[in-house]
């Protein structure tokens, strides 16, 4: 990763594109679901524009991005004068709020996690789960599950873990699906709080890119096993700091990006 001295949002940037590709239409989506979730309902695409350009995306590229973004259902757009303003439609901001939860609220608690065994007649039983359970599989008859228990289908085999704790081959299924690699990854790469800058479109665009570092993870990371490693893992530990980096930057107003 080549480093930036005094440049927080091109070093984060880098960062990011090194784990895995910037991708234009899904960072407007942490952007505008961003700003949802502070109350402001719309950005202007000067703003959006020059966000873009400041973490090294081209901006020519966001037409393409936006017409994926309103065909798929996710934004709507209109036009003041020369000026466009976007927003996440409604379905977007009901798959926004759905996980507003997982993205801004507090870490997953540690356990009760309970292992499993599916029926030899049920290869697929995981898929039934109902809303209420989180599952990780650990081989292809067992799962450690969380959640109530009486939400587990009756036919299923339940066991409480031993005191002794997870072998290791149990540990390293846990920490890949809970992404533990990643987030101590992205933790390394969040700017300390004394190299924050003062330039509103640098802390807008630095706000959008932690943000979007960490909801791209977060949701790729599986409660379930994130519950089974409980509270001494990567994932809280960057979860805390992505929240203080958040909560420095403040909600910043789009409509002061540019002044």
């Amino acid at each position: 990763m080549a480093l930036h001295p005094g440049d927080p949002v091109a070093d984060l940037a880098a960062a990011l594109s090194e784990a895995s590709p910037l991708k234009l239409w899904s960072v407007i989506v942490s952007c505008l679901g961003d700003c949802a979730q502070a109350g402001e309902a719309e950005v202007s695409g000067r703003v959006l524009s020059a966000m873009v350009e400041r973490i090294g995306l081209q901006p020519q590229a966001m037409r393409v991005a936006l017409h994926r973004l309103k065909r798929d259902g996710w934004v709507d757009s209109r036009r003041e004068g020369r000026v466009g303003f976007h927003r996440l439609t409604e379905s977007g901001q009901v798959q926004s709020r759905a996980v507003a939860g997982r993205i801004y609220g507090p870490a997953v608690a540690g356990g009760p996690c309970r292992l499993v065994g599916f029926p030899p007649d049920a290869p697929d039983a995981l898929s039934l789960l109902p809303e209420a359970l989180s599952a990780v599989p650990i081989s292809r008859s067992f799962a450690l599950v969380c959640g109530p228990e009486d939400e587990v289908p009756d036919d299923w085999l339940v066991a409480l873990p031993e005191a002794r704790g997870w072998p290791a081959w149990v540990r390293d299924v846990l920490d890949e699906a809970a992404c533990e690699a990643a987030f101590t990854a992205l933790s390394n790469a969040l700017p300390s709080h004394s190299l924050l800058p003062q330039n509103q479109l640098d802390r807008f665009a630095l706000r959008v890119l932690v943000l979007h570092g960490w909801r791209r993870l977060v949701l790729r990371s599986n409660p379930a096993a994130e519950a089974a490693l409980g509270s001494d893992r990567a994932e809280a530990r960057c979860r805390a700091q992505v929240a203080r980096l958040l909560d420095t930057l403040g909600p910043v107003h789009s409509d002061q990006a540019l002044s």
